[in-house]
């Protein structure tokens, strides 16, 4: 399968960006004990200055955490790697393989918290689960969306000229939910907009590095 698209008429779509999304079930005992964890690993431990703005973040070693939620939070995220993995290469779980480096870290933000734009070098995928969304809504009272993950075109100059229905340019807007996992292309740029719940917004955020990637069998994609 390609990701490239041929639609009606002679158009084609070219140079998609994969976004994986996928809200799983039956995790509400995992996520009221890891709630506890970070919240108590927060108590510990003074975190990193990284992306986010009045808020915390751990350390990068989540997935070393030794609890078992941590470890099904580490299987949702191979899931998530899994799939987009299926689509960028054309191929089925079992034609490809190697070692990924799994890198993890929480963070809580509260009223005005927020991460500024930024990527992810050096990585193939990230991405965010959370753990709990503190309860806000996607729109205020102002109409602008609080405390959603969004998306930046990585097209340059896509904005030098309008195009019919603005297509391009525009920032792209997830809700967050608990139990769901968003995960990208650790190129594309991202930022969370302010939040302003009245409760703790909890997520554990993630990287993944292919160190020794390999093919087993070419992939059979459509051009």
């Amino acid at each position: 399968m390609s990701l490239n698209r041929d639609l009606e008429n002679g158009v084609k779509l070219l140079w998609p960006t994969p976004v994986f999304s996928r809200k799983f079930d039956n995790t509400e005992a995992v996520n009221a004990r890891l709630r506890e964890i970070i919240l108590e690993r927060e108590q510990q431990d003074k975190g990193v200055a990284k992306s986010v703005v009045h808020g915390w973040h751990s350390t990068e070693d989540f997935f070393d955490w030794p609890f078992p939620e941590v470890g099904q939070i580490r299987d949702f995220v191979r899931t998530g790697m899994v799939e987009l993995t299926k689509v960028t290469t054309g191929l089925q779980e079992g034609q490809f393989g190697g070692q990924a480096t799994f890198l993890g870290w929480a963070t809580v933000l509260r009223y005005g918290a927020y991460n500024s734009v930024h990527t992810h070098p050096g990585c193939a995928w990230s991405g965010v689960y959370y753990v709990d969304t503190g309860g806000s809504t996607m729109e205020g009272d102002d109409g602008m969306a609080h405390g959603v993950i969004e998306f930046l075109d990585p097209r340059t100059a896509v904005e030098m000229i309008p195009i019919p229905g603005e297509p391009f340019g525009q920032r792209i807007k997830f809700q967050p939910e608990a139990g769901r996992i968003y995960m990208f292309p650790a190129w594309l740029g991202h930022s969370v907009t302010p939040y302003h719940g009245e409760k703790d917004r909890i997520a554990v955020a993630f990287n993944i590095r292919f160190d020794d990637f390999k093919i087993f069998e070419a992939p059979k994609g459509d051009g």
